[in-house]
């Protein structure tokens, strides 16, 4: 029995989902062991996966001036408020400091402090050898297809978690009756 109806991702020969099914097996250890290796390098800072993922972001966009909150939130795909949080308790440790933003007084922008520069700047050797094993068999044509693909499943996978979390909270969740109508209030595709 197929878990899945859509034409693109069935095997055409057969019309199975074995293939199908493999990918997912093999995102979902590949996403395991990418949790794996982020929690490492986590651990070498004192922060949370979360956390390690901020402090990047902020490393890799801040230049001069610093980077908004909402900045940050875009590049990792999550909520401004579930930043906020997590970057006030990277301020209380302190890897980050917030300064007014000039250009809008009603946010702040975000840059390492010191500490976290030289603690970032401490964990390059062993950034660099993980992310070099991670990556180690990937040609320079799969790295763009990949980055490409990943990249058009976001919101697709963003979309689908949405609509679970509705069905969850609607009554005859159960039904596909539920799941219509979880996609009818979670709205159309995103282009």
């Amino acid at each position: 029995m197929p878990t899945v109806s859509s034409p693109a991702v069935l095997d055409s020969a057969a019309g199975g989902d074995r293939s199908f099914r493999q990918l997912l097996y093999d995102i979902s250890i590949a996403a395991s062991h990418l949790e794996s290796a982020r929690a490492y390098l986590a651990s070498h800072l004192g922060v949370t996966s979360p956390q390690y993922n901020m402090i990047m972001v902020i490393a890799q966009y801040e230049g001069s001036t610093g980077i908004s909150v909402n900045e940050i939130a875009d590049h990792l795909h999550v909520s401004n408020t579930f930043v906020t949080t997590e970057v006030k308790k990277l301020e209380r440790q302190g890897m980050v400091v917030k300064v007014p933003n000039p250009a809008d007084a009603r946010s702040v922008l975000v840059h390492l402090s010191e500490e976290g520069e030289q603690q970032v700047q401490a964990l390059q050797p062993e950034l660099l050898f993980v992310n070099d094993h991670l990556f180690e068999s990937i040609s320079p044509a799969d790295f763009k297809a990949l980055s490409r693909i990943v990249a058009s499943l976001l919101g697709d996978f963003s979309r689908t978690v949405a609509m679970l979390q509705v069905v969850s909270h609607s009554k005859g969740s159960q039904s596909l009756g539920g799941i219509s109508k979880a996609l009818k209030r979670v709205g159309p595709r995103a282009a």
